[in-house]
C-alpha cells in the first residue's frame, strides 16, 4: 500500500514547469503541451465588435496551422486573443515548433522576452542581402546605443517626447483646453527639476520605455501590456510646483484649472503620442519600418519565398507595431512576397486597430475559451486531467529524461508514463485516477477540480494555464511536495493559499473540532480539497494512508465517486441552502473581510445577547451606566471583526474581536450564522443544525461576555492611584463646596448629602471668573460623575442602581479626600480618555489657580470693606449709621444731588444679603494658606453680599463726598454774608461819627450866631 510516497524531486519541479512558454526548450514544451479545441473566427464586419457568438468555430491547432498555411491563401494574419497567461505565447511557440525554415519560406521569431526593440529591427534587417542592410542600420546606429548611456538614452526619450507633442497637428474641432496643453506639455518633460525628481528615475515609465527600446527583457519585466503613461506619472502639486520652472509651472496650472477633465487629457495627449517618440528614440520611424518590410519582401519574392513572421507578444513592438501592422497586412503580389503572420495580442489592443488591419485579419483566436476547455465550451474534469498530467508525468521524467526522449522521438510522439513499471501503478491508478496513462498523484480527478477552482476563479468557464501553474502544481508538487514525505500532506497552510474554508459549514467545522481539536486542520484541508462536499465522512481507506490522515471517528464512509461527466456542473452542499450572509460568514473564516451589512446586523445580535448575559448584580455596576448607543463602556462599536472592512475605533473603554482568542473561527461563524438565522425566525432555533448552532452560540456568548465583564472590572477596580468612584465623588465634592453645599465643619453625613443632593446653584457664589469656569465644568457634568459613582457605590437590584447607598464603598474615598484638604490626589492612566478621567484632569488642572484668584478677590474684598466701614462694623450699624446720615443731611438742608437716592437703594439692598456671614468667611480666610484648603470657606462667599456690600461703599463714598462738599459751600456763603454786616455796621459806624461832628460843628456856628445876635 501506498504510504507517504514521493515519485519526483521537488527541488527540479521549477525546471519543469515554467508558466513562461517562450523560456522553456523545446524538448520540455513538448512534454508537456496539450492540444487543445481553438475557437477560431475570421473577421466579422469591420470592427472587432461585430464578432458575435455564432461566428466562433472549432479547430484542432493541426486544422488551424493547415487553414494558416493554406497555399491558396495571398496573405494570413492571425490574431491570438486573451489575457495573460491565457495560453497566447504557447500557441505561437507550438506554432513555430511546426513550422520549419525551408527553401520556399523564412521564419521570424519575435521573442516576447531576451530581445529588444532594436534587436528586432536589426534581425529584420539582417534577412537582407549585404549590400542592402548598409542604409537601414546606418540610420538604426544613430540611436547610438552602443555610445549613450541608460540615463543619456531616456534624456533622448523625454527630449523626443517633449518634441513630438509639440510638433502635434490638432484638428480645427480641439478646444481651448486641448490646445493650451500640447502648447505648455513639453515644458514639463524639459522642466530641470521635474527630471531629476520624476522623469528620469528609475522605476518610472520612461525608464521601462527605455529598456523596451534598448535592453533585452527577461521573464521578470517582459511586456504583456503596452507601456503607457497613468494620471499618478505626473507630478503636479506640492513642492514640485515650488521647484519647477515658471514654463513647468504654467503647464501644471493649466491641468489644475479643471483637474478631474484636463489631467485625463493631458495623459491622453502623451499617450498618443508615445510611439512617434519612441520610433525616434530608436531612430527607425514608421516610415521606415514599411520601407524595411517593402524591401525584405521584394528580396524574399526575388527568391521565390515566404515571410512567416510569429510575434510572441505585440507589446513587445511598442512603437512599430502599428507601422509593422501595416506593412504585413499588404497581400503578396508580383512585387512582394506572401507574408504569413501570427501575433499574440491583448483583446484590447486589437479591438483599437485601424480598421484597414482589422480587415485583412484572417484569423483571430480566443485562447481565453480555448485553453483547458472541452468542445469549445468550458473546461471539464477530463479535460484539466488531460492538461495537468501532461505536468505532473513530465515533473516525474525530469529534465535529462526528457531531453533524451527529445532527442529520439516522432513529431507528435507523447513522452512516455513515468508510471509505467512503478510498483504502485495499479493501486495508484485506481485511488488517484489517470489521464492517458499519465497518473494524477498526488491529486484525484476530485481534489484536481476542487483546487483548480480555488486557484483559477475564471474556472470552469476558463482556464488561466499560466495561474494553474504557478498557483497549483508548484505550490503542491515543489512547496509542499516535502509534506507528502513526511506524512502531513495535504498541510492546512495549502488550503490557506488555495482560498481557506470554503464547503464545510460553520456548524460543521466547529463538529469537527470537537471530534479532535489537534487533528481538526488536517482533516479540514483533507476534506476540502479531496472531497468538497460540506460533510464529515471518511474516504477511501486506501487514500487516507496514502497520505497518512487520521480517520475520523464517529464519521460515515464517503459515498462512491460518481462517474465524471463531461461538463462542468458545481455540486450543491448539502441541508439549507446556504444565505446570502451564510456565505459572507464562511468566506469570512476562510480568510476573506467580513461585509460591514452583515458585521452591522452581528454587532446588534451581539451587543444585546452580551449585555442581558451579564449578572449585573453580581459584579455591583449599573448597566444603564456602563451600555449604551454613545458614550458608554461598552458600546455596539466595542463589537469590531477580525478582517472588517471597516476601521475599529482603539479608544473605547470595552473592546472585544471577534471571534478572539478564546473561541475557535468555525465554532464563532457557526455561532455567528445560527443567530442571524434565528434572528429572522423570532429567535427560535428549530431550523437544521439549530441545537448545533445554538450550543456554539451560547459557548460564544459565555466567552465573550466574560471578557466583557472583566474589562469593566478592570475599568472600576480602585488602585492606590486610580478608582472612578472614588474621582467622581471627589469632583462632586468640589463642586458642592464651591455651590456653598458643604461647610467648614461638615461631617462626613453632611457631605455625602451634598453631593448627591439635587438643588445646586446654577451659579456659584464665587467671584473670580477662572473659579466660576471651574464650576461650570463640573455643574455641566454633574449628571455624568453623579451616574458613574451613583452606579458604583449603589445597592444593586436587577442591574439597576438601588435607592440605598453602600457606606463601604463611599465613606472611605469622602474621608480620604477630606483628611487631604481637598487635593485631588488620584491619578488617571494616561492611555485613559474617557469620563471621570478627562473632567479629573481639567479640575486638578484648573483648581489650584481657580481657588487662589478666588483667595485673592476675597481677601480684597475683606480690606475694601474694613477700610470703609471699620473692622467691628455689622450690617445693622452700618444700616444704622448711614440711614441716620441720610436723615441729618435732610434735615440741615444741606443738598446731596442724586446721590441720597442711589445711597438708599444700595441700602435697601445691603440689608437683604448675608453680609456679616461673608464678612465672617472671608475674615477667616486671613490665615489661610492653602487655598484650596480653603474651598469650603470659598463657597461660603455670598456673592450677592459680596456685590452688596462693593456697592453700598461706591454709593456711601459718593454721598459723603457729595454732602461734604456742599457743606463747604454754606459755610463760605455764611462767612462772606458775616463780613459784609461788619463792613455795614463799621460803614454805619463811620456815617453816625460823621453825623456827631457835623452836628457838633453845626451846635457851635449856631452858638456863635446866637451869641452874635
Amino acid at each position: 500500500m501506498m504510504h507517504n510516497y514521493l515519485c519526483w524531486d521537488p527541488r527540479s519541479v521549477r525546471q519543469v514547469i515554467n508558466p513562461f512558454a517562450e523560456h522553456i526548450t523545446d524538448s520540455l514544451f513538448r512534454a508537456v503541451h496539450s492540444d487543445w479545441d481553438l475557437k477560431v473566427t475570421s473577421q466579422v464586419g469591420t470592427s472587432f465588435q461585430d464578432i458575435s457568438e455564432a461566428s466562433w468555430v472549432e479547430m484542432t491547432p493541426p486544422a488551424f496551422l493547415e487553414d494558416f498555411l493554406r497555399k491558396d491563401r495571398p496573405h494570413a494574419l492571425a490574431a491570438i486573443l486573451g489575457k495573460t497567461g491565457s495560453g497566447k505565447s504557447h500557441l505561437v511557440h507550438w506554432m513555430r515548433l511546426n513550422i520549419k525554415p525551408s527553401n520556399e519560406r523564412v521564419v521570424l521569431v519575435v521573442r516576447k522576452s531576451g530581445t529588444s526593440l532594436r534587436n528586432i529591427v536589426k534581425m529584420i534587417i539582417a534577412e537582407l542581402p549585404e549590400e542592402q542592410q548598409g542604409s537601414f542600420l546606418e540610420i538604426l546606429h544613430s540611436a547610438g546605443d552602443g555610445n549613450q548611456s541608460r540615463e543619456d538614452q531616456k534624456q533622448q526619450l523625454l527630449n523626443d517626447l517633449a518634441q513630438v507633442i509639440r510638433e502635434e497637428v490638432l484638428p480645427p474641432e480641439a478646444d481651448e483646453a486641448e490646445t493650451e496643453l500640447v502648447s505648455c506639455l513639453p515644458n514639463l518633460f524639459q522642466d530641470p527639476y521635474m527630471r531629476q525628481a520624476h522623469f528620469l528615475a528609475d522605476n518610472t515609465v520612461i525608464a521601462d520605455i527605455v529598456d523596451h527600446i534598448f535592453a533585452p527583457s527577461n521573464a521578470e519585466n517582459r511586456p504583456d501590456q503596452r507601456r503607457i503613461f497613468t494620471e499618478t506619472d505626473l507630478p503636479l502639486g506640492g513642492m514640485d510646483f515650488a521647484l519647477a520652472s515658471r514654463l513647468a509651472r504654467d503647464a501644471i496650472n493649466v491641468i489644475e484649472l479643471d483637474p478631474a477633465v484636463n489631467l485625463a487629457l493631458a495623459v491622453k495627449i502623451i499617450n498618443r503620442n508615445l510611439d512617434r517618440a519612441v520610433a525616434r528614440t530608436l531612430s527607425f520611424s514608421g516610415d521606415r519600418v514599411e520601407e524595411l518590410m517593402t524591401r525584405l519582401r521584394s528580396y524574399l519574392k526575388a527568391q521565390g519565398k515566404e515571410l512567416i513572421l510569429l510575434v510572441e507578444e505585440f507589446a513587445r513592438l511598442q512603437g512599430i507595431d502599428r507601422a509593422l501592422l501595416q506593412a504585413i497586412t499588404s497581400q503578396g503580389d508580383e512585387r512582394l512576397c506572401r507574408m504569413r503572420t501570427a501575433i499574440a495580442v491583448t483583446t484590447g489592443f486589437f479591438q483599437s486597430v485601424a480598421e484597414t488591419a482589422y480587415m485583412r485579419t484572417t484569423h483571430i483566436v480566443d485562447m481565453d475559451h480555448s485553453a483547458g476547455c472541452a468542445n469549445g465550451r468550458a473546461v471539464t474534469q477530463a479535460s484539466l486531467c488531460q492538461f495537468t498530467s501532461r505536468y505532473l508525468n513530465a515533473v516525474r521524467l525530469g529534465h535529462d529524461r526528457i531531453v533524451q526522449w527529445n532527442n529520439g522521438a516522432m513529431p507528435g510522439e507523447t513522452p512516455p508514463s513515468r508510471c509505467d513499471g512503478c510498483v504502485h501503478r495499479v493501486e495508484c491508478h485506481e485511488v488517484f485516477g489517470e489521464s492517458d496513462g499519465y497518473g494524477l498523484y498526488p491529486f484525484t480527478k476530485q481534489s484536481l477540480w476542487n483546487s483548480a477552482e480555488r486557484a483559477d476563479h475564471s474556472m470552469p468557464e476558463q482556464l488561466n494555464p499560466r495561474v494553474l501553474q504557478n498557483d497549483l502544481l508548484v505550490e503542491v508538487l515543489d512547496n509542499f511536495g516535502p509534506n507528502i514525505k513526511l506524512g502531513t500532506f495535504p498541510p492546512f497552510r495549502l488550503l490557506e493559499k488555495l482560498g481557506g474554508i470554503k464547503k464545510l459549514p460553520a456548524v460543521v467545522q466547529a463538529e469537527l473540532q470537537n471530534r479532535n481539536p489537534s487533528n481538526y486542520h488536517r482533516w479540514a484541508a483533507f476534506l476540502e480539497l479531496y472531497d468538497g462536499t460540506g460533510q464529515i465522512v471518511n474516504l477511501d481507506e486506501r487514500l487516507r494512508a496514502a497520505f497518512d490522515v487520521p480517520k475520523i471517528p464517529n464519521a460515515a464512509d464517503a459515498k462512491p465517486v460518481e462517474p465524471l461527466i463531461e461538463t462542468p456542473s458545481v455540486e450543491a452542499v448539502p441541508g439549507v441552502q446556504a444565505s446570502r450572509e451564510d456565505i459572507f460568514i464562511e468566506q469570512w473564516v476562510g480568510g476573506k473581510g467580513l461585509d460591514e451589512r452583515v458585521a452591522q446586523k452581528l454587532r446588534e445580535l451581539l451587543f444585546s445577547a452580551i449585555s442581558n448575559a451579564i449578572d449585573w448584580d453580581m459584579i455591583g455596576l449599573a448597566k444603564g451606566a456602563f451600555v449604551g448607543r454613545t458614550q458608554k463602556a461598552f458600546m455596539r462599536t466595542s463589537i469590531a471583526f477580525d478582517r472588517q472592512t471597516t476601521q475599529a475605533r482603539s479608544d473605547l473603554l470595552v473592546k472585544i474581536v471577534i471571534p478572539g482568542d478564546l473561541v475557535q473561527p468555525a465554532t464563532a461563524a457557526a455561532a455567528l450564522q445560527g443567530v442571524l438565522r434565528a434572528s429572522k425566525n423570532q429567535f427560535k432555533w428549530d431550523f437544521p443544525n439549530g441545537e448545533k448552532m445554538l450550543s456554539a452560540f451560547l459557548d460564544c456568548v459565555d466567552i465573550w461576555t466574560k471578557s466583557v465583564v472583566a474589562q469593566l472590572q478592570h475599568i472600576c477596580q480602585p488602585t492606590p492611584q486610580w478608582n472612578q468612584a472614588a474621582a467622581a465623588i471627589e469632583l462632586l465634592c468640589v463642586g458642592a463646596a464651591i455651590a456653598g453645599k458643604i461647610k467648614p465643619n461638615a461631617t462626613i453625613t453632611d457631605m455625602i448629602e451634598a453631593v448627591f443632593s439635587s438643588n445646586w446653584a446654577s451659579e456659584c457664589a464665587s467671584t473670580a471668573p477662572e473659579m466660576k469656569s471651574l464650576y461650570n465644568k463640573i455643574l455641566k457634568n454633574r449628571e455624568k460623575l453623579f451616574n458613574i459613582a451613583h452606579s458604583q457605590v449603589s445597592t444593586m437590584k436587577g442591574g439597576r442602581v438601588g435607592a440605598m447607598l453602600n457606606p463601604s464603598k463611599i465613606i472611605e474615598p469622602i474621608r480620604a479626600f477630606r483628611h487631604a484638604k481637598w487635593h485631588l490626589l488620584l491619578q488617571p492612566p494616561e492611555d485613559v480618555m474617557q469620563e471621570p478621567a478627562k473632567i479629573y484632569r481639567e479640575i486638578c488642572s484648573l483648581l489650584p489657580k481657580a481657588a487662589e484668584a478666588e483667595m485673592v478677590i476675597r481677601q480684597s474684598w475683606l480690606a475694601t470693606m474694613d477700610d470703609a466701614f471699620g473692622v467691628t462694623a455689622n450690617r445693622a450699624k452700618i444700616v444704622s449709621i448711614l440711614e441716620a446720615a441720610q436723615q441729618a443731611v435732610a434735615e440741615a438742608g444741606i443738598g446731596s444731588g442724586n446721590t441720597s437716592p442711589q445711597l438708599g437703594k444700595a441700602l435697601e439692598r445691603f440689608k437683604t444679603v448675608q453680609f456679616d456671614d461673608s464678612i465672617s468667611a472671608a475674615r477667616s480666610l486671613t490665615n489661610e494658606k492653602d487655598a484650596i484648603a480653603a474651598l469650603p470657606q470659598l463657597g461660603r462667599g455670598r456673592q450677592g453680599a459680596v456685590e452688596a456690600g462693593t456697592e453700598l461703599v461706591k454709593a456711601a463714598n459718593t454721598f459723603l463726598n457729595i454732602v461734604d462738599q456742599n457743606i463747604g459751600s454754606v459755610s463760605e456763603s455764611l462767612e462772606a454774608k458775616r463780613s459784609a454786616v461788619t463792613a455795614s455796621l463799621q460803614q454805619i459806624d463811620t456815617s453816625l461819627g460823621a453825623i456827631e461832628v457835623d452836628l457838633v460843628a453845626l451846635s457851635h456856628t449856631q452858638g456863635e450866631i446866637i451869641d452874635a445876635t
